[in-house]
């Protein structure tokens, strides 16, 4: 039995052990790795932008110099692929070719330059490949009774939209989604009242306005914002149609109030009233002079003439 001071490293020997390895995990993980005295190794690493989640199955060629592929092969479902070949100093450049369903590229190719190998110091280096999170989003007009409104109009911009040749993330489009030569989007909804717009990289703002809607409904003119984040790829904005208020009857006019027949008024008796010349009028004095003066004596001749005859 070996004694050290009193010690018996007999009964620490397992103790021991388990340090040992402990520190060279350690080590091996956050200290620069030495590959091999005389040469370097690269493994690649393709990972979410945001979630930081292991991507699998895209595809990865590693380079030496301008075009030279050294090694090149799929990730696997923890996100690496790892060629474990040795490798001389020199110019490497790794890169990913494939690109998941839903993804585009943040980082797609890390170069390094290794220059210590020829003395013994050989590096191992992982190549961390970014993928940017596509999303969508979902457009939908429908009216204050409920239904969805097929047919309806609308204008996206300002939205950041991918290359037309990355895939998509799973998604039904019902409606019709036009690129305009302005820059703009060109949306109309489907059956469903729905329209999707496609193809957004994460952390971007979309305006969307309706233009037009269909008969019976009025449009609603509120310009909304549609938001993919990193971690929420997919939006929905709703815009919600008023219906076109009925016509109202026009008001039937009060009739007008007919004249009611009045009672007759006796009619008042006629009463001949002598018209008496004028004093001031010299056209009827003298006949009347005349006249009166021819009676007094027509007047007299009879008196005088009944007079003689009793006599």
């Amino acid at each position: 039995m070996i004694r050290f001071e009193g010690i018996e490293l007999k009964r620490y020997k397992n103790i021991v052990l388990a340090v040992l390895v402990a520190l060279t995990l350690v080590v091996s993980v956050i200290t620069p790795r030495i590959a091999f005295a005389d040469s370097n190794e690269i493994s690649a690493l393709a990972v979410d932008k945001y979630t930081r989640e292991p991507i699998e199955g895209v595809h990865v060629v590693i380079y030496q110099g301008a075009s030279t592929i050294v090694a090149e092969g799929e990730t696997g479902a923890d996100g690496y692929f790892r060629p474990y070949l040795p490798l001389p100093d020199g110019a490497y450049r790794v890169e990913q070719t494939t690109y998941k369903e839903g993804y585009v590229p943040q980082v797609d190719s890390v170069s390094y330059v290794f220059e210590d190998a020829s003395s013994g110091l050989g590096s191992v280096v992982v190549a961390e490949l970014e993928n940017q999170p596509l999303g969508y989003i979902i457009v939908k007009v429908v009216g204050t009774d409920g239904n969805p409104i097929a047919g309806a109009t609308l204008k996206a911009t300002a939205a950041n939209i991918a290359r037309s040749a990355v895939p998509n993330p799973l998604f039904t489009q019902t409606g019709i989604f036009t690129m305009e030569a302005d820059g703009s989007y060109s949306l109309t909804t489907g059956t469903d009242g729905t329209v999707l717009i496609p193809n957004l990289i994460g952390n971007t703002s979309t305006t969307i306005t309706q233009l037009t809607t269909i008969d019976g409904y009025q449009i609603d003119s509120t310009v909304r914002v549609g938001q993919i984040t990193g971690t929420a790829t997919t939006a929905t904005v709703t815009f919600v149609d008023p219906t076109v208020p009925e016509p109202q009857p026009e008001p039937t006019p009060a009739p007008e109030p007919q004249p009611q027949p009045q009672p007759e008024a006796p009619k008042a008796k006629k009463v001949k009233k002598s018209v008496l010349p004028n004093t001031g009028d010299n056209a009827l004095t003298l006949p009347l002079i005349i006249g009166v003066a021819g009676a007094t004596i027509v007047a007299a001749a009879a008196a005088l003439f009944l007079h003689k005859k009793r006599q």
